[in-house]
């Protein structure tokens, strides 16, 4: 059913801690609008329009409120300066819910930049999210151009083609706005000496990442899909807390040999648990575990992701050995039950409301659709 209408290029839908009843609609523009009751409001939440820079891979992309946001007041947002850089900032609301702009913080990074420097313009990543453990986790593509010139993603001295994981919970007045963990993989200079930050290697471009919700019965699993390059699309599992993994590009490409012309990092080699051809689609759209209680029971734990290209939704099921570790199973298309790419158009992102139920972008279209049960 349609919830929303009359966005622009939405790209993130994020449920607002401060208000049960309002959602957040990022735009890639620049701006962040509330939808409340499926009313959006006329007051801009933030605009950043005239800081970024917008169109193609690059603009505002990511937003994401810590566990103590209801008392903080603080929320992060990921989005490409007027460079072409890419920008992690916080701010702080009022007590009335409202942005204060002048709060702005922009995270510094190891070599002292307000910014991480992107030598593309493709490839950004975008997308931030919250793990169970209150940690940040910012996820990077490559830097762009095609095919990782540049092997970012296994150059253990670059932050591009990682997952990072940083504790911003820290005093408004720290210099940096974050700090490392200390039980983060690469604190121990093993296996291999590398960026503190980084939480997992061997990403090309991670278009949206989440956590099964841990409050609602999930097990907190980090769940990635990472976009292709000319052949495969995949998604990996990653158990609640176990870092350190590196999950193979540019050497491969979903389950598929792509370009050892340099040698990984370190070794093994992370799978994914699945993969998809560019006969299927071409460009993964990732999504969530679903943990809400309005779609029949036989839907909970299972992945919902999509399509951009081809304007497809899937569902995976998901087997977990005693390690946690996942086998992707059953595979099921509900496009033309939700009304075939007509009704869904381009499908940049997913969202999850206050109770846990399933929205999806179309950023084509510039609506939000919420999956609610088929009519008795």
């Amino acid at each position: 059913t349609t919830v929303v209408t009359g966005l622009t290029g939405p790209v993130a839908y994020v449920a607002d801690p401060m208000d049960r009843t309002a959602s957040l609609v990022v735009e890639q523009r620049g701006t962040i609008r509330t939808v409340r009751n499926g009313v959006v409001d006329s007051i801009l939440f933030l605009d950043l329009r005239g800081q970024i820079s917008s169109g193609g891979e690059r603009g505002l992309l990511g937003l994401a409120f810590p566990p103590d946001a209801a008392t903080s007041r603080r929320f992060y947002v990921n989005f490409t300066n007027v460079d072409g850089h890419t920008v992690v900032a916080r701010f702080t609301r009022g007590a009335n819910g409202r942005v204060d702009t002048g709060s702005r913080f922009d995270l510094v990074w190891p070599d002292g930049r307000r910014f991480i420097e992107q030598p593309y313009s493709n490839h950004n990543g975008g997308n931030l999210a919250f793990g169970p453990d209150g940690y940040l986790y910012i996820g990077l593509g490559d830097g762009g151009s095609g095919g990782d010139p540049l092997n970012n993603a296994q150059n253990p001295n670059s932050l591009l083609g990682k997952m990072l994981r940083i504790d911003v919970s820290v005093a408004d007045n720290d210099s940096r706005g974050y700090r490392v963990p200390s039980d983060n993989p690469f604190v121990s200079r093993t296996p291999v000496a590398a960026l503190t930050e980084i939480w997992a290697f061997g990403l090309r471009n991670p278009w949206r990442y989440s956590f099964d919700d841990w409050t609602r019965g999930g097990t907190g699993a980090l769940v990635i899909a990472d976009v292709g390059q000319g052949a495969r699309e995949e998604v990996n599992w990653e158990p609640r807390g176990r870092g350190g993994r590196n999950y193979g590009w540019r050497l491969r490409e979903g389950r598929a040999a792509y370009d050892a012309w340099q040698p990984a990092a370190y070794q093994p080699l992370t799978e994914p648990i699945h993969d998809y051809t560019h006969g299927d689609g071409q460009s993964i759209t990732g999504g969530f575990v679903y943990r809400g209680r309005a779609l029949a029971s036989a839907f909970n734990g299972r992945y919902f992701f999509a399509d951009y290209v081809a304007g497809r939704v899937f569902t995976l099921g998901v087997v977990l050995d005693d390690r946690q570790e996942a086998r992707a199973v059953d595979l099921s298309e509900l496009t033309e039950s939700l009304g075939g790419l007509a009704e869904l158009g381009q499908i940049s992102s997913f969202g999850v409301d206050a109770d846990g139920e399933l929205y999806i972008l179309s950023y084509s279209r510039g609506r939000i659709l919420k999956l609610v049960p088929p009519p008795q």
